[in-house]
């Protein structure tokens, strides 16, 4: 009789949560990738284009995976949940991120990348208009220059008052540090706060936008920093061609208290112009991309920084267009998985780039397509001491240019859901990246990648 009673119980709760599931409108999709990659010369974090009596320049050759999920969870027509959970987040098969095992450190938290809850927040369609509330996506505006995988908490809001035909607006307010919840706190509301403002345009043929962001940092007692970022973007659309840039600068200020610290207020500058059409089945773009370095060490108080990849982290984790000088995990201006610049411990992100690029995809069938790439990049300020004492590649009077780099690629539909890819890459180093003056010892390198991804 228990027994049954038991299973009765259990049932009837099945049946409840059943039931009111039933009332939610629920939906998931996501993808799962694997790719190998294979670097000609590396050193475990990209490339190594130097050569020396200590340095070998192994290749490096490993697999990885991401596994995303996008659960939507519609509570009624003006409430829903969102969410993206990542089960694998680019996770290095045979290291610790990569293994299926949890692995806690002192404090509890799993140290790999077996799970993360990268967004989780409620959409909220108001009286006065939409709003996303918890952990929202951030880092993605205008063009996917600069864009960066990233999330904030704090609360979006698109109003519906100043919203007319093609124009809307957008706020939103997030927290990257809270400082009063921390033990020993000393700093009276030491808080990092950002607050952003932008007016988009968008219709049939023109797509543009501007913005501004606040930035308020006062987490110590030395210091109240101020970081601003300006922006415009454009895409023009005529027939089946297109032209468009965007424009970020980087200001703000530091007052410190403390005359020890070396502290320089921010003045950087980056840029995008492209042009691009398809005709047919061929598709072709043209981009000339501009990233302002720094020719100096800022030795004394007072200086501007003005290299852009060292403030903003690289040209951002989502622009990838280039499989070597931007691509993920290359080390060089891409800042996703092994960091920007990794490859020079500094000297490229502070020296800024000057780059020019012609791609071309052609669709050869409803499964083919094919892809070649070609570009040219050089520094922006070629005199530079800024690198790390790990990369024997800091000197005055360097030249400025970083080289050639060629890239082929063809992707193929399995399935409608399920698409293989293989890339080349091959980076013709330029002397930028010498040792010394005189020594012509920069190597050239190359990238073998293949990937699987399956969507739903």
């Amino acid at each position: 009789m228990k027994k049954f009673l038991s299973v009765a119980a259990a049932l009837g709760l099945v049946a409840g949560v059943a039931s009111t599931a039933s009332a939610l409108d629920f939906s998931v999709s996501g993808s799962y990738s694997v790719t190998g990659n294979y670097l000609s010369k590396s050193d475990g974090t990209g490339f190594d284009v130097t050569e020396g009596a200590a340095d070998p320049n192994a290749p490096d050759a490993y697999w990885m995976h991401s596994f995303i999920i996008k659960p939507t969870m519609k509570v009624n027509d003006n409430i829903s949940m969102l969410s993206q959970i990542r089960l694998a987040d680019s996770a290095i098969w045979g290291q610790a991120n990569g293994d299926a095992s949890v692995v806690a450190n002192g404090s509890g938290y799993e140290n790999n990348n077996d799970v993360l809850v990268a967004h989780l927040y409620m959409q909220y369609l108001s009286p006065v208009g939409k709003f996303h509330i918890g952990r929202v996506p951030s880092g993605a505006w205008g063009t996917v220059f600069l864009d960066q995988d990233s999330r904030a908490n704090g609360i979006k809001w698109w109003p519906n008052f100043l919203a007319s035909g093609p124009w809307s607006t957008y706020f939103s307010v997030t927290k990257a540090t809270e400082a009063d919840a921390q033990a020993a706190n000393e700093v009276a509301d030491g808080d990092s706060d950002s607050y952003e403002g932008r007016i988009n345009f968008k219709n049939d043929v023109l797509d543009a936008g501007i913005r501004y962001v606040y930035g308020d940092v006062d987490t110590t007692a030395a210091n109240d920093t101020v970081n601003e970022t300006m922006g415009f973007y454009g895409v023009y659309k005529f027939g089946t061609n297109f032209a468009g840039t965007e424009i970020v600068h980087l200001a703000g200020s530091i007052d410190d208290n403390n005359v020890a610290t070396n502290v320089d207020d921010r003045s950087a500058t980056a840029a995008l112009v492209k042009v691009g059409g398809k005709f047919d089945n061929l598709s072709l773009l043209g981009a000339y991309m501009y990233l302002s370095g720094d020719d100096d060490t800022h030795a004394t108080l007072g200086g501007d920084r003005e290299a852009f990849a060292a403030l903003n982290g690289g040209t951002g984790s989502e622009f990838t267009p280039l499989y070597i000088l931007t691509g993920r995990g290359m080390g060089m201006l891409n800042p996703d998985i092994n960091g920007a610049d990794a490859v020079t411990g500094g000297a490229v992100a502070n020296a800024g780039a000057h780059a020019l690029v012609l791609m071309a995809d052609y669709k050869v069938s409803d499964k083919l397509s094919l892809h070649g790439g070609i570009a040219y990049a050089q520094a922006d300020e070629e005199v530079d001491s800024h690198a790390g004492a790990a990369k024997a590649t800091s000197y005055l009077g360097r030249d400025d240019e970083y080289g050639w780099e060629y890239n082929v690629g063809a992707a193929y539909k399995l399935l409608d859901n399920l698409t293989y890819e293989a890339h080349f890459g091959y980076l013709d180093t330029g002397d930028f990246f010498d040792s010394t003056l005189n020594a012509g010892d920069a190597d050239a390198v190359y990238l073998l990648s293949h990937s699987l991804t399956m969507t739903f």
